[in-house]
């Protein structure tokens, strides 16, 4: 492996995880040689594989990858700071020689990259745009968990309130711009009332307390929170950018993909910001900005606060992956399969930068303008529309509203029940909707056919790839049409690796989005040309390699994200009979068993069972846990993966069933409101 690294084999460079899984099995064997060895390897081949390396940092095996680190952080240093900086963030050194050293080591990085603290500068701008109601809901979530705690730490606490006030009640703080200096005046002094001095009565409040107070103080936040109207109002920092005063020129982040040697000296630099911020309709009201390039181009980006982006880069990165996996496939590369990335850049574990992708709208927005006025109203005000039918028909089959109701209609309605009333809701969105929308993107029908082949491959590549690394929450507002080439790009990986079918409390139970619109767009064929083809083909290639997939989620494992965190405490919590098959005292019990699941997969497990099996994990003590898994798994006088014996299924029959679960009405018919199935 190292001898082809120097030679600069792709290959080589594509197992690197797989060389790091095996230094921290076998050190005694390995680590001294790869310490020596790794040093000759020009250290861009690494760059790919930053975030592997770093999580490396705190452990034993952390000298195999010193010397790496430190020759990117001297020749590319803007290549490793945000990742650096994220994970710094969970360090915890043994207290060892061997755990001082590296903590010397760590420390030592620190300083050589933050010169002049231009970075940190950057990052502090970026946080003023985050919306200041989020920020506080994103603390109260945090101090309820240390609440529940038992001895409850004092110290924590209070440094978790210095750190909420320092952001949202210090209106003397650096680059404070209007749009948060408004929520400080109003809201400041309400912290100090409520917590005491420095939070001094949170540690001995009671949670029902603290769960009052800030309920009120939130929905009072909510009614005055009101979207900033350009970049000065929210961080003067940015606005008053010049590049003359910075010693270190910032470049534009996401420009180190590591395929190649990097030139930083072509990259492109922040010359400065545009006005214009455009905040987003999502829950957490991301921000759109504006960066300029030094060589005269624009650079769109979204801004997120409040989440832990490690997760989506990730999968992104796991989709490169992929892709090298399809363009080495005869089958898939002949057909052009790639999977459309973009750059997500984490900057700390609660702030990143998304690349913006020109020219692309949500499948929300291309179906509803799609839509006469007439239907329009039909679908969205109509008390009749399927949104409102669906909840009356929830109301009459459980009595109940809320969460409560879908767990009582699973035990009561029948199969027939169910497909009846989600055939009915179906009929009345107008069938044809996406097609309507491609004959307006076509100049001709010759233009249509292409758009619309490319847009059913780039779909169905796109469906497999998100359930071999689970994958859900497919909302309408999840994907972006792009308006050129019709082509499918999925975004929002909060929930990956089963998380929408084992903790939301309404579970998924389909393994991607096929419905209704989709299927009418390739009339005549439906699902079983076009779609299904690529489907086979793109699980066939990635079947042949599975390893190079299950090594790269390792990192996964290495440094688990804050949301794995919250998730794996949450499973410990509501127990179960998996328990016994699992070690729970084992390091990182969590991710591995996620990545077992993936495993599964590639080696042709039913995809029903696998659905079943991430039920048990979280559903297990809910009233109508046997009802899921009797829906999710189908009937054998209709379902095909009810057929299917569990295990040892080929390609094709795995698509098959993956098919038959996606389309299946009495999944359809029993899904959460807001994923709206019947488009």
């Amino acid at each position: 492996m190292l001898k082809a690294l120097k030679l600069h084999s792709s290959e080589a460079r594509l197992k690197f995880p797989r060389l790091l899984q095996i230094i921290e099995q076998y050190p005694e064997e390995t680590l001294s040689l790869m310490t020596k060895e790794i040093s000759s390897i020009p250290c861009w081949q690494f760059i790919g594989w930053i975030s592997h390396m770093l999580a490396l940092l705190d452990k034993e095996e952390a000298v195999a990858v010193q010397h790496t680190v430190e020759a990117i952080a001297d020749n590319y240093p803007q290549a490793i700071v945000y990742p650096f900086i994220i994970s710094s963030e969970s360090y915890s050194f043994r207290d060892t020689s061997a755990g001082r050293k590296n903590k010397e080591f760590v420390a030592r990085i620190k300083i050589k990259l933050d010169q002049g603290g231009v970075v940190q500068d950057f990052i502090n701008a970026l946080e003023q745009l985050s919306n200041p109601e989020m920020i506080f809901k994103d603390w109260t979530e945090d101090i309820k968990v240390e609440l529940t705690k038992n001895p409850v730490n004092k110290k924590t606490i209070e440094k978790m309130y210095e750190r909420m006030y320092a952001a949202l009640g210090d209106s003397k703080a650096p680059g404070v711009g209007a749009f948060r200096r408004k929520f400080i005046q109003a809201f400041g002094k309400e912290f100090d009332k409520h917590f005491g001095k420095q939070g001094s009565k949170l540690p001995g409040m009671k949670l029902h307390d603290f769960n009052d107070i800030t309920n009120t103080l939130l929905s009072k936040m909510r009614e005055d929170s009101k979207p900033p109207g350009n970049l000065k109002e929210c961080s003067p920092w940015m606005s008053d950018f010049r590049v003359e005063f910075l010693r270190n020129e910032l470049e534009i982040p996401g420009q180190y993909d590591g395929k190649g040697k990097p030139m930083p000296e072509y990259h492109a630099r922040i010359a400065g910001f545009d006005e214009r911020v455009k905040t987003m309709a999502s829950i957490r009201k991301p921000k759109r900005i504006i960066i300029r390039g030094h060589d005269e181009r624009d650079y769109p980006f979204l801004v997120k606060g409040g989440e832990d982006l490690r997760q989506d880069q990730r999968v992104e990165q796991l989709f490169e992956v992929m892709n090298v996996i399809l363009s080495r496939d005869a089958a898939c590369s002949q057909r052009n399969m790639q999977l459309q990335t973009y750059h997500v850049v984490p900057m700390t574990s609660r702030l990143g930068l998304i690349e913006w992708i020109e020219n692309t709208f949500t499948l929300k927005e291309l179906l509803l303008s799609n839509m006469s006025q007439e239907e329009k109203a039909a679908y969205t005000s109509d008390p009749r529309a399927p949104p409102f039918e669906y909840r009356d028909w929830l109301a009459k089959t459980s009595g109940k509203q809320g969460p409560g109701a879908y767990m009582l209609m699973y035990k009561r309605a029948s199969r027939t029940e169910a497909v009846t009333s989600f055939r009915k809701r179906e009929s009345k969105v107008p069938a044809a909707l996406l097609k309507r929308a491609f004959l307006k993107m076509s100049a001709g029908p010759e233009a249509f056919l292409a758009l619309r082949s490319h847009f059913a491959s780039s779909h169905a590549l796109m469906c497999i790839s998100h359930w071999i690394l689970g994958i859900g929450d497919r909302h309408l507002n999840n994907f972006m049409v792009n308006m050129e080439t019709g082509g499918m790009i999925g975004i929002d990986f909060g929930h990956a690796f089963g998380s929408a079918t084992q903790f939301l409390p309404v579970p998924e139970l389909m393994p991607f989005r096929l419905t209704r619109q989709f299927i009418n767009l390739m009339l005549p064929m439906k699902e079983t040309g076009v779609m299904y083809s690529v489907m086979v083909h793109a699980l066939r290639a990635f079947r042949l390699h599975p390893d190079l997939l299950t090594t790269t989620m390792d990192v996964f494992v290495k440094e688990p994200s804050f949301d794995w965190k919250n998730f794996e405490q949450k499973m410990l919590k509501k127990g179960g009979s998996w328990i016994r098959e699992i070690n729970v005292t084992e390091k990182n019990w969590y991710p591995r068993q996620k990545i077992h699941y993936a495993k599964r997969k590639l080696t042709g497990a039913n995809p029903a069972v696998i659905t079943c099996d991430e039920l048990l994990l979280g559903h297990e003590k809910v009233p109508a846990f046997d009802d899921f898994v009797a829906v999710a798994r189908g009937n054998k006088d209709h379902n095909v993966r009810a057929q299917e014996p569990e295990s040892g299924l080929s390609e094709e029959a795995q698509v098959k069933c993956l098919i038959d679960q996606a389309t299946d009405p009495n999944i359809l018919g029993r899904t959460w409101e807001g994923w709206e199935p019947w488009v």
